[in-house]
């Protein structure tokens, strides 16, 4: 009966062992909601949370929430800083003991036009304080993305981005993360997009993630009588 038991409690951990799923297995979701509120002609605050999912609707991944200070230079270039908290579960197979982490991020939004494509870079740098169950670690991140916007007709838009991060310590890309999106304008100021985004992280997986992203507007400036 002892050989029994035994043998079976091998063939559980084996099985246990050969159902493990990872991360590339599962398409999974990101949610998104940005708020801006302008509140002078050189200035704006940001709101913004991010909410990811290993699998649809299941599995925690990773939760953002940050605000942020935009000044704004020109139509054309506006700097930003923004505090940040975030929770991140990295084992989609347990529930594992969550790294929380602490962030100040600097950012330049630069926009342009090359023929008639309108063109966006964003440039930003991170700094990143991690807490762990018991231990500590602070990291910095360089991130570049180039974006573009292809407006279909009055309510409907194609948005198309990709970013570039690394450490300031390699000249090399540590993550890859491609966007694809139809954006449909709820209003003049207001718009929700729906999209597919491909990222290549620095284990070398290829993540497969749907995004679900709504952005708001409001504007406290006083009207020009």
């Amino acid at each position: 009966m002892k050989k029994v038991t035994l043998q079976l409690s091998l063939l559980f951990v084996f099985y246990s062992s050969y159902a493990q799923i990872t991360s590339e297995n599962k398409l999974g979701v990101w949610y998104d909601i940005g708020v801006n509120h302008r509140v002078s002609e050189k200035s704006s605050i940001e709101t913004y949370a991010q909410f990811w999912l290993y699998e649809v609707n299941d599995n925690f991944n990773f939760f953002l929430l940050k605000m942020g200070y935009n000044y704004h230079f020109n139509p054309k270039l506006i700097g930003t800083i923004y505090l940040g908290y975030s929770d991140f579960d990295g084992d989609i197979n347990n529930s594992s003991p969550h790294t929380y982490e602490n962030r100040i991020t600097e950012q330049f939004l630069f926009k342009h036009k090359l023929s008639k494509i309108h063109l966006d870079h964003r440039f930003r740098l991170e700094h990143r304080f991690f807490r762990k169950q018991n231990s500590k670690s602070k990291v910095a991140r360089l991130r570049y993305r180039l974006g573009t916007k292809f407006n279909l007709n009055n309510k409907l838009f194609i948005r198309l981005h990709n970013e570039f991060l690394s450490t300031p310590k390699s000249s090399k890309t540590v993550e890859n993360r491609f966007y694809t999106g139809l954006g449909i304008n709820i209003s003049k100021s207001n718009n929700i997009q729906l999209g597919y985004m491909n990222r290549n992280t620095s284990n070398k997986e290829n993540l497969q993630r749907l995004q679900m992203s709504v952005f708001f507007k409001t504007d406290f400036r006083k009207k020009k009588s």
